[in-house]
């Protein structure tokens, strides 16, 4: 498969992960509302990385 292409993938599922952190994390840690965006962009920026790291160890 075509790396541009899996790049986009990466970051569409990385960006769908993140925005279903948003909505759920919050209501899951009643009262400390700002843990729980930390930890949603703390996940999004490790996923992300992970991704990247596959991707890269695929194409060399």
């Amino acid at each position: 498969m075509n790396i541009r292409v899996l790049e986009v993938l990466a970051a569409v599922g990385c960006l769908v992960l993140f925005i279903v952190l948003l909505v759920l994390l919050p209501g899951l840690v009643m009262g400390m509302e700002g843990l729980a965006y930390i930890v949603a962009l703390v996940a999004f920026i490790a996923a992300l990385s992970a991704a990247g790291y596959m991707i890269d160890k695929k194409a060399a």
